[in-house]
């Protein structure tokens, strides 16, 4: 693929394929513990999909396509001990599915998006979990209660749930 989107770098579906090859590659190395090769390949997918999302802003697979890469490069980061670095990777992407959320509140995956940064915000900031995982948990709560039965959606709310106990402050 990366044969093909320096061929024909307008072609916005092979740069889109091969951001999420990034993607797949970093995530490959990471559990192979190479870190550095997976660094390399989640900053090449958010380079990608930056311009993807910026020269096509309309589109949300591109934006969610760029929150993927703010995730996985902020697991990374957390990961190495970066916290700033790794807490900013996911306000980004938080910020984003905010954005589509609230453009299109009646789809459930976009709903369902906010949860992803809100829970990694949640280890990254153990001091403000509770206020993360609240959200998360309401979040969820609500797609339920609109009948949204999204898949492992009850799976989500019992973990969620058990992660805000043990962060509450009596724990």
């Amino acid at each position: 693929i990366e044969r093909l989107a320096r061929a024909e770098p307008e072609r916005a579906d092979y740069q889109r394929d091969l951001s999420v090859s990034y993607i797949k590659l970093g995530e490959l190395m990471a559990k192979l513990g190479q870190g550095e090769a997976a660094r390399n390949f989640f900053q090449k997918s958010l380079a990608i999909a930056e311009r993807l999302a910026r020269a096509e802003p309309e589109r949300a697979d591109y934006q969610r396509d760029l929150c993927v890469s703010y995730e996985r490069l902020g697991d990374l980061l957390h990961k190495d001990g970066n916290i700033g670095a790794a807490l900013d990777s996911f306000r980004q992407s938080l910020a984003i599915w905010e954005r589509l959320a609230d453009a299109e509140p009646e789809r459930a995956d976009l709903q369902r998006g906010l949860v992803v940064p809100l829970t990694r915000m949640a280890r990254v900031e153990p001091d403000k979990a509770h206020a993360h995982l609240g959200r998360a948990l309401r979040i969820l709560r609500t797609l339920k209660s609109a009948g949204r039965q999204l898949a492992q959606l009850d799976e989500w709310i019992a973990i969620i749930e058990q992660q805000i106990e043990r962060s509450s402050p009596a724990n």
